[in-house]
C-alpha cells in the first residue's frame, strides 16, 4: 500500500503541473503577443525614420527585417510537505510554480540584386492605381511617387540627394493635383483595365459643377476636349491627345524626396554636414512648398521629444514626427506600404542573424 503522504505529494505534483500549463499557455500568448507586435512595429518605424535622416546627411542606408521570433518557456515546480507521518498532526503542504521565457529573434538583412532592383525600379502604375483605389488620396500617392504627367513636372531634381539649387518645376503640379483632387473627392475619375486591349484607361465623368475643372485638366495635359476616356501609358515617347503619360519615381527616389524635408541643426548646416538648398536670390528654399514637402516633415530637437509618434537619436540630436502631425503620419504609413509592395517580394540572400534575448 502506498503511504498517504506519497499519494498526497503525487496528487500535488499533478495539480501543479496541470494548473501551471493551463495558465502559462493562453495567458502567455495574451500577455506577450501584443508586446512583440508593438515592439516589431516600433522598430520598423524607427528604421524607416533612421534611413530618411541618413539620406538627408548622405549617409548609407540599410534595411534589416525581423525574419522570425521564437520563445521557449521553462516551467519550474517546487513543492513541500511538512509534518510527522506517524502522528495525527495534519500535514502542511507548500507549493509554487515559476516559468522563465527565452525569446530568440532572427534578423535578415534586405540586400542583394533583387532587393536593389526593387528600390531602383520605377513604381508601377498598377501599384499606384491600386493604392488610390484602396482609399489613398491621389494627391498623396501621386505627390510622392509620380515625377511627370504629360510634361507637368513634380520637382524631378528632388529624386536624388538634396540639390544645392531649388527645384524649378512643381508649381503647375500643385495646381494640377488640386484640380484632380476635387474630381476624385466627388468620384468623377475612374481608372480601369480595358478587357479587350488589356490597357489601362481613365475616364472623366463631367458634371455641371465640375465642368470647368474637367476642361482645365484636359487643357493642362494637352488632351482632346471632346474625349472622356483616355489611355494611360508609362514609357510612351510619342505624345497623343488621347493618352496620359505617367512617369513614376523609383522607391529610392521617393525616399530621397521625403528626406529633403528633414530639419537639421544650424551647426550641422554651417559645418557642411547637410546641403542647404538655395533659391536664385540666395535665400534658403522651403521644401514645404513642394508636393511631397506639403505632406511630410521630420523635426529635430536636442532633447528626446515627449510628443513623438516615432523618434530616433542621430548625430547627438533627436529626429521625430509628432503625434499630432497627421499629414506626416499618413505619408509615413503610405511609405511603409509602398516599401512592402515594391520591395517586399525581394528575398534576402544575406546571412540571418539570430540573437537570444536575456
Amino acid at each position: 500500500m502506498i503511504p498517504t503522504f506519497r499519494k498526497t505529494s503525487s496528487l500535488l505534483l499533478v495539480m501543479l503541473l496541470t494548473s501551471g500549463c493551463n495558465s502559462i499557455g493562453p495567458n502567455y500568448l495574451r500577455s506577450t503577443h501584443p508586446l512583440y507586435n508593438a515592439a516589431i512595429v516600433d522598430s520598423i518605424n524607427e528604421q524607416f525614420l533612421n534611413n530618411l535622416v541618413r539620406l538627408h546627411y548622405r549617409d548609407p542606408t540599410f534595411f534589416l527585417d525581423v525574419a522570425n521570433v521564437a520563445a521557449t518557456v521553462k516551467l519550474g515546480v517546487n513543492g513541500s510537505i511538512a509534518g510527522q507521518v506517524d502522528t495525527d498532526t495534519p500535514l502542511t503542504l507548500g507549493a509554487d510554480t515559476s516559468y522563465e521565457i527565452y525569446p530568440t529573434i532572427s534578423y535578415a538583412p534586405l540586400q542583394g540584386e533583387d532587393f536593389v532592383k526593387s528600390l531602383l525600379s520605377p513604381i508601377s502604375i498598377d501599384a499606384l492605381l491600386a493604392l488610390t483605389g484602396s482609399g489613398w488620396s491621389l494627391k498623396r500617392v501621386f505627390g510622392l511617387c509620380v515625377e511627370r504627367i504629360n510634361g507637368i513636372q513634380n520637382a524631378p531634381s528632388a529624386s536624388g540627394p538634396t540639390p544645392a539649387k531649388a527645384p524649378k518645376h512643381f508649381e503647375d503640379w500643385n495646381h494640377l493635383i488640386e484640380v484632380f483632387n476635387r474630381l476624385e473627392e466627388d468620384h468623377l475619375i475612374e481608372a480601369r483595365l480595358d478587357p479587350k486591349t488589356k490597357t489601362l484607361k481613365v475616364e472623366f465623368q463631367s458634371t455641371p459643377e465640375h465642368e470647368a475643372d474637367i476642361r482645365e485638366i484636359k487643357s493642362l495635359l494637352k488632351l482632346d476636349q471632346k474625349l472622356s476616356v483616355f489611355n494611360i501609358e508609362g514609357d510612351s515617347i510619342e505624345r497623343s491627345a488621347d493618352t496620359i503619360r505617367i512617369i513614376t519615381r523609383p522607391l529610392m527616389s521617393t525616399f530621397f524626396y521625403l528626406s529633403h524635408r528633414v530639419d537639421a541643426p544650424e551647426e550641422h548646416q554651417k559645418s557642411g554636414w547637410v546641403i542647404v538648398t538655395k533659391n536664385e536670390d540666395g535665400s534658403t528654399f522651403d521644401w514645404g512648398q513642394t508636393p511631397a514637402g506639403k505632406l511630410f516633415h521630420i523635426k529635430v530637437s536636442e532633447d528626446k521629444p515627449e510628443n513623438a509618434f516615432v523618434a530616433i537619436p542621430y548625430e547627438s540630436h533627436w529626429y521625430y514626427i509628432t503625434k499630432d502631425d497627421l499629414e506626416s503620419k499618413s505619408t509615413f504609413l503610405l511609405l511603409t506600404q509602398l516599401f512592402r509592395l515594391q520591395a517586399g517580394a525581394a528575398k534576402s540572400i544575406g546571412p540571418t542573424l539570430t540573437i537570444p534575448v536575456r
